[in-house]
């Protein structure tokens, strides 16, 4: 039975929409809990959104928990422009074949139609670009700001100017990892809810700790006990 095949324009949208609608990109699915842990539904992957909006039949669990239709806005198709240009601008690297993944996903994008057994690849484009982009300008920042901490340990912090350069789901901790900069110096702390990226009000937090980033070795203030106002 031949491989169906799908515009690559419309998988690449959808998958802008998956990323929108999950706030991240999800693997594998996830049970989601009332607040006295009773079941109440799981959130399905990016790539099952993206199927199921294409291919409605493919689902075959319980019809009640069948996810909903994906709908592009003006916002998901500005994202997949953006991916599709960044990712040309990696090319020298896929024509080198020292990445697979970019080889793929170059190969992918080139091409007007993509095979069903491929949309894996696209589904997680939306968050490699927004991660890539952000690691490049925490790459940037990092050689501008100052060394040295916001405040002792212990410290309370209040009303303070931030720039959210990065805001990623955790692997270990029910949050986002947020990186980001404040008085022209790095800090971090764990979030309970998702983070956009740029301006910010630190409306008040206290100094956790003092360490290094763990790639560039800037000086990081880890914070905790953070309320954040976008």
């Amino acid at each position: 039975m031949a491989i169906k095949e799908f515009p690559t324009q419309q998988v690449l949208e959808l998958a802008c929409a998956a990323q929108r609608t999950n706030s991240a990109y999800l693997k594998e699915s996830e049970a989601v809990y009332s607040s006295d842990n009773i079941y109440l539904y799981s959130k399905q992957t990016n790539k099952i959104l993206v199927l199921c909006t294409l291919e409605p039949t493919i689902w075959t669990a319980d019809p009640k928990e069948a996810p909903l239709p994906l709908k592009v806005t003006e916002e998901d198709v500005a994202l997949a422009q953006e991916i599709k240009t960044y990712f040309k601008r990696l090319l020298f690297a896929a024509i080198e074949g020292e990445n697979e993944f970019q080889t793929s996903i170059n190969s992918i994008l080139s091409g007007d139609m993509v095979k069903q057994n491929q949309f894996g690849y696209v589904a997680c484009l939306p968050s490699v670009y927004v991660r890539d982009k952000a690691q490049n300008k925490i790459k940037k920042v990092a050689r501008q700001v100052e060394e040295g901490y916001l405040a002792e340990i212990g410290s309370s912090l209040k009303d303070l100017d931030c720039e959210i350069l990065e805001s990623v789901k955790s692997k270990n901790f029910e949050g986002y990892n947020i990186s980001a900069i404040i008085n022209n110096r790095m800090a971090s702390w764990l979030n309970k809810t998702n983070l956009n990226l740029g301006a910010c009000i630190i409306v008040k937090a206290k100094v956790k700790d003092h360490t290094k980033h763990w790639k560039h070795q800037n000086d990081v203030t880890r914070l905790n006990y953070v309320k954040a106002a976008q």
